[in-house]
């Protein structure tokens, strides 16, 4: 079975350059620091999950090969999560140690070392915390050669653990580097979260071919326009909010980005309005992808004159990846099904929803698509109650339903409104206003990430609003507050 730490880290050894533009290890020096770690901490650990909730920088770097190295597998978190969400995570997916950066170390984490057991290792990596949860864990049950488990939501509700292959992962990774033009002397600009499958796949690909990367480590995304100017950044990736932050609130479109060579956007559909500025502004230098966690990620691209043709199109499958459209039942519509090396094993614990998921080898997007006579494909819409948020998928049934239980609360309807901000309507008695909004704020933040909490929380007496088309936010407040 090939490894693929092994095939990321291949050839490194005589490199000198440095991985992070603005760190300082370097390409020759990570193989022998993984093996040193793997000797110190690693060596007597097999066939167990570990977790890592740390921003991208070398700590994680060095834990995340040193992992998959191991033949261990990686899950993993979002950083800055509650600690009551931590613990459910670490309960649900069989996790035996969990890093954490240090930084987040605050009142939260004191309860979290009354489940966990901290140990002393490698002082080098002086940024890190490992704990132990106490339970005792059985011996994973899934095959070794699961790389890698990510979360996502999944139609039911819960959040789903799909589970990545060594294969898999490598399978895309070579798919990525012949469907972009990366290069080794490039420098690439990344402010993707490496806990989301976009983000990681950047990483890898960059890995492999011995690109440097510069950490975005700035909360606000305009600062991408300074970092790309003064370091001459070559490429740089983004979801749809962005792009849409970049193009509406900076000098992001009078730039000259003569030091670009392209630019990719991927992580759901972007308005066609950016878009038509981004391809006149870089033509040929934009690209744009679809996929999803469970293929590893990426499946399709288009760029160029194609692109300005084909607009609303998510292009053709990448090298190694097949589609198919598979009709719906009882419907005129057709789902799109994807079919490769790269779609994932299955999903952790839930042999039922896998089967559901990849038939005959292929994976159901659960998007609704079709194909015009040149081959290109078209998304529709969804199969299920999922959006695309900040690049991660949220269930919009798992937050109404959640709200649904909380005491006080009638009926609750959540839906994107034309700014794209995630609006949650409550129900109530209008004395139990304040009450309601502190208790649904409370449950919000310990059950959900920061990408699945609405940006609006609005409380009404009234019967909900029932809509046939995006509302703005001063359409929503003139309806449920008249």
């Amino acid at each position: 079975m090939s490894n693929f730490a092994k095939y990321l880290l291949k050839n490194s050894e005589n490199e000198k350059k440095k991985v992070f533009l603005n760190q300082k290890i370097r390409y020759s020096e990570l193989t022998l620091i993984i093996k040193n770690f793997y000797q110190n901490v690693l060596r007597n650990h097999k066939n167990q999950i570990i977790g890592l909730s740390i921003d991208l920088s070398e700590e994680f770097l060095i834990l995340y090969l040193s992992i998959i190295y191991s033949g261990n597998t990686v899950i993993l978190l979002e950083r800055g999560l509650s600690n009551e969400r931590y613990i459910e995570i670490c309960k649900e997916f069989k996790v035996n140690f969990l890093f954490i950066d240090k930084k987040i170390e605050n009142k939260n984490l004191k309860i979290i070392k009354d489940n966990f057991n901290e140990f002393n290792f490698n002082q080098s990596l002086n940024q890190i915390k490992l704990y132990s949860i106490v339970q005792k864990r059985k011996s994973l049950y899934i095959n070794k050669d699961v790389a890698i488990i990510m979360l996502t939501s999944g139609s039911t509700g819960l959040k789903k653990g799909v589970m990545l292959t060594h294969q898999n992962l490598i399978s895309n990774t070579n798919s990525i580097l012949k469907s972009l033009p990366i290069k080794k002397t490039h420098i690439v600009n990344l402010p993707l979260p490496v806990s989301y499958s976009y983000g990681l796949s950047v990483l890898n690909s960059h890995l492999k071919i011995k690109a440097k990367i510069y950490i975005h480590n700035s909360p606000y995304v305009g600062s991408i326009v300074t970092e790309l100017k003064n370091f001459k950044c070559n490429s740089f990736y983004g979801v749809p909010s962005t792009f849409e932050i970049l193009m509406t609130k900076t000098n992001f479109m009078k730039e000259k980005y003569h030091y670009l060579d392209y630019i990719s956007q991927a992580g759901g559909p972007l308005s066609i309005s950016l878009k038509k500025k981004l391809i006149e502004k870089f033509k040929n230098k934009f690209y744009v992808m679809y996929g999803a966690t469970e293929t590893s990620p990426r499946l399709s691209v288009i760029s160029g004159n194609k692109l300005k043709s084909k607009i609303n199109s998510i292009g053709k499958p990448i090298a190694g990846v097949k589609f198919k459209l598979i009709k719906i039942k009882n419907s005129k519509n057709y789902e799109l099904a994807a079919k490769g090396k790269n779609i994932m094993k299955g999903y952790f614990g839930d042999p039922a929803l896998t089967k559901r998921k990849i038939k005959n080898g292929y994976f159901l997007t659960g998007d609704i698509a079709y194909k015009d006579k040149d081959g290109y494909y078209y998304i529709k819409k969804r199969l299920d109650k999922i959006i695309k948020r900040y690049g991660f998928k949220v269930n919009l049934n798992l937050v109404e339903n959640t709200v649904k239980k909380i005491t006080y609360v009638k009926y609750v309807k959540i839906f994107l409104s034309s700014e794209d901000k995630l609006i949650l309507i409550v129900q109530t008695k209008k004395n139990m206003f304040k009450k309601t909004k502190k208790l649904i704020e409370k449950d919000l933040s310990i059950k959900f990430a920061r990408y699945e909490i609405p940006d609006e929380i609005i409380l009404t007496n009234k019967s909900l609003i029932s809509y046939k088309r995006k509302l703005s936010l001063e359409e929503i407040y003139k309806l449920v507050l008249k």
